[in-house]
């Protein structure tokens, strides 16, 4: 009996002690779990622990996806963040975002200055990898992450190239270069390059690529557009939500990450008119003077870096939408605020019109001619639209899969995540049930609806011409018309209150599953019912069709706190499919230098700098290649007509008969032949020019850089001295007196 007592009572003492044990060692790990106890020792094992992802990422899922090489650059980028998702886990999350919130300018400069130091933009420049002696590969020449965007041709094969252009080679950064065309181009008004004028208050964006060198400066100039989307869109939405930070981030994030402003990427017009709202509205209601000549020289900066956006298609439309908000800060304001008008106001404003007048008039003295030649063009200049018929109207319903799965042109069938025309009715409800924020609702609604009518009906001519809508497409209008219904919906989750009045819970059902049946029908009648764009299956309609019943019964519910609050995570999260992973990340723009043909052609350039080039192939994708390296090259794309060009070439009838061939924005596909030289137009913004090896002289070509071998063609004399030979590229220099 006493062996079997003193069994229990050590039984009992090692239980005690046990749960002891156990409690002490729960509330240790309860408080040090708790988030903001043991921070520092915390963060340590939060970077220790995104650092072993990051090395097993790079060793598994990488191999995968990136298989070419190891990358530090990308173990860095991918500890990083899986370092932000840690933090999490770490401190409270309304303390983190606060925090976020009070420093996002700090942060943007540090974001900034990372990516320069590691010369990160999200570029597609590395699919010339795929079309300059890909044989010869560098790590450098690939995505760290992310997948090339080959439809981007605007930007990779065009666009890119022109800027960085205007950093190398002789006479840097002038306004008009001689390298672009292969004769006197504007740099500045169709080029959207840097110079060394004071015209560049309206183009701060390119500014570093004169201080810091091509490398930095195109990773300033990529990833600043998307700081000032993220920046300019939040300090919007705070606006329209009463400084609602919640509603504001969700805003926020579904402008930015809409796929239309990814795969256009970060739309300058768009950018600047949101920045320009926001500092009137900073002007309106600050007391402080400083203040106020801070947002007038912001107002100056944001103006002109519109008018130079130099594209009306979307100017005009964005500018009706701006127009509505305007009008809605002046009213909120004047009206429902306290500012009134006072002499130092109005000079304020009347110096900073002036000056905007002044520099505006400077401009078109330079570039008048540009002008001039840009609006009389065939193509795009002489276009005439009346609007009807957009096809993207309703694609935000499919553009979630553009990023993973292949599609015709993403570009032109990218939309914001308007959910339209959800919040336009529910606008429009709301005014009707609670008689309610008038000022905000009145012009929204007749600015959408206009916008509306213009995408699905179109206008009379005499109405098209009159609004000036006749010179942007219904394609193009369908990005305003969502961002407007983007602000609808952000306005009312950040306003509603209690006692307003919105939709019975038992007709949102009815509701959600209409909305959802007709945007599905729309959005597939538009490219599912074409053979050739077989594109939403079976299986895309169900996803997209389960994702978006659950989000529009959300918003049709936002009228319900706690419904709301989830409706806006699955908003971001519909975001993040649709435009975070568009554009891939690279590091520096090597391709354009290091590859053995680039070494070769700045070799020669080195020697004779006023030489031009032309470019021999059966398209046009490397016909701006040597751009970059400030190579002047004569069938670089023509931003605008040279029409100097083709009367030589053709001569005076013939070059006026063949004016609609070549009279517009064009990529010229040039082959140098034995016939007669002819010009043909392939499509709206491409055209085939032959050459007579005996015209290279008529325009002073020194140098041929060919796809094709010309001792495997069949002309009459040789004209040529190869001299570079490899991986199928060659280089010709053009004999004299041949």
């Amino acid at each position: 009996m006493k062996i079997t007592e003193n069994i229990k009572k050590i039984y009992k003492f090692i239980e005690d002690k046990f749960i002891k044990i156990y409690s002490f060692s729960e509330n240790k790990i309860k408080y040090f779990i708790n988030k903001d106890n043991f921070t520092k020792t915390k963060l340590l094992i939060v970077l220790v622990i995104s650092c072993i992802l990051s090395v097993l990422c790079e060793y598994t899922i990488f191999r995968i996806s990136h298989p070419e090489y190891i990358s530090k650059v990308r173990m860095i980028l991918v500890a990083i963040i899986f370092a932000f998702i840690g933090i999490h886990f770490v401190f409270k999350i309304s303390k983190m975002y606060e925090f976020i919130h009070k420093n996002r300018y700090k942060i943007a400069c540090a974001f900034l200055l990372f990516v320069m130091m590691f010369k990160l933009s999200g570029s597609s420049i590395v699919n010339f990898n795929g079309l300059i002696q890909s044989h010869n590969d560098d790590r450098k020449y690939h995505t760290l992450l992310g997948t090339p965007r080959m439809i981007r041709t605007d930007e990779w094969a065009t666009s890119t190239t022109y800027i960085l252009s205007q950093g190398m080679g002789s006479n840097q950064f002038e306004y008009f270069s001689d390298k672009l065309r292969g004769t006197d181009t504007d740099m500045f008004s169709v080029s959207n390059s840097a110079v060394f004028d004071i015209l560049m208050l309206g183009r701060p964006f390119q500014l570093a690529f004169m201080l810091f060198g091509n490398d930095a400066g195109l990773s300033f100039y990529w990833y600043i557009r998307l700081v000032a989307m993220l920046l300019g869109s939040y300090e919007l939405c705070l606006i329209l939500t009463k400084r609602n930070k919640k509603v504001s981030l969700c805003g926020m994030l579904m402008i930015t990450f809409s796929s239309a402003v990814q795969w256009w990427y970060c739309m300058d017009t768009l950018i600047w008119g949101q920045i320009a709202i926001v500092l009137i509205d900073k002007f309106m209601i600050t007391e402080k003077r400083r203040t106020k000549y801070l947002c007038a020289l912001g107002l100056l900066i944001s103006g002109l870096s519109y008018v130079f956006v130099f594209y009306p298609a979307w100017q005009l439309s964005f500018g009706y939408l701006f127009l509505a908000l305007v009008i809605w800060i002046m009213i909120k304001n004047i009206k429902y605020g306290s500012y009134k008008f006072t002499k130092h106001d109005i000079l304020v404003i009347c110096i900073t019109i002036l000056c905007l007048v002044l520099l505006l008039g400077r401009w078109y003295m330079l570039s008048k001619d540009t002008l001039s030649a840009e609006m009389n063009t065939d193509y795009p200049g002489e276009r005439q639209e009346v609007g009807g018929g957009a096809v993207n109207l309703y694609s935000y319903f499919y553009d979630i899969f553009f990023p993973k799965y292949e599609f015709l042109n993403p570009c032109e069938y990218s939309s914001m995540l308007s959910f339209f025309p959800i919040p336009m009715l529910l606008g429009l409800i709301y005014v009707l049930r609670n008689k309610k924020d008038l000022h905000f609702w009145i012009p929204m609604l007749i600015v959408s609806g206009f916008l509306s009518i213009w995408c699905v009906y179109g206008f009379p001519v005499w109405l098209a011409n009159l609004t000036k809508m006749s010179m942007t497409t219904a394609g193009r209008v369908t990005i305003p018309l969502g961002t407007a219904c983007i602000y609808m919906l952000i306005y009312l989750m950040g306003n509603f209150e209690k006692e307003d009045k919105l939709l019975n819970r038992k007709l949102t059902y009815v509701l959600t599953v209409l909305f959802t049946a007709f945007i599905a029908y729309k959005a597939k009648s538009t490219i599912g019912f074409a053979e050739e764009f077989h594109y939403l299956d079976n299986f895309k309609m169900l996803v997209a069709g389960e994702i978006f019943i659950v989000a529009i019964f959300g918003i049709l519910n936002i009228n319900n706190e706690k419904i709301k609050n989830y409706t806006m995570c699955g908003l971001i999260v519909i975001s993040f499919m649709s435009g975070l992973t568009v554009n891939p990340v690279i590091s520096t723009t090597n391709i354009f230098y290091t590859k053995p043909v680039a070494i070769k052609m700045n070799e020669i350039k080195d020697q004779e700098p006023d030489a031009v080039w032309v470019v021999n192939d059966n398209g046009w994708y490397i016909n701006d290649y040597p751009l970059a390296s400030g190579i002047k090259v004569l069938n670089s794309t023509a931003v605008y007509p040279n029409k100097e060009l083709f009367k030589t070439l053709l001569g005076e009838e013939k070059a006026e008969e063949k004016r609609k061939i070549y009279n517009r924005y064009a990529h010229i596909n040039l082959q140098v032949v034995n016939d007669a030289t002819d010009v043909e137009l392939i499509y709206a913004d491409n055209i085939a020019l032959f050459l007579n090896y005996k015209d290279l002289s008529k325009v002073n070509v020194k140098y041929i850089l060919s796809t094709e071998d010309f001792e495997e063609k069949d002309f009459e004399e040789k004209f040529y001295e190869e001299l570079y030979n490899e991986d199928g590229l060659y280089i010709y220099k053009v004999m004299e007196g041949k």
